[in-house]
């Protein structure tokens, strides 16, 4: 598994963008469930499901999009980086 994701960077970028795009899409729907402005989410009728589905996938889609770019793009660097000082350190005379 070590293996895979450091040589497979954008599996590692899907895999943390699936991770962090689930937790705060939660955290932002069970926080806007909770503060219920405007009394959208919740009222004496109970739990109005498609607002707090909507506020959740309107949070997951983008956070997804930009984790998966940035932590790719991260991964890659940090790979070539490790690959260029592997090569300079041991270089042979």
């Amino acid at each position: 598994m070590k293996t895979f994701f450091r040589d497979n960077f954008t599996e590692f970028g899907l895999a943390i963008g699936v991770a962090v795009s689930i937790l705060v899409s939660t955290v932002a729907s069970v926080s806007e469930w909770v503060a219920n402005p405007g009394g959208i989410f919740h009222d004496v009728n109970g739990t109005n499901w498609q607002f707090v589905l909507e506020t959740a996938w309107s949070w997951l889609i983008p956070t997804f999009m930009y984790t998966v770019v940035a932590v790719s793009i991260v991964h890659l660097l940090w790979i070539s980086t490790a690959w260029v000082i592997n090569k300079v350190t041991n270089k042979e005379d």
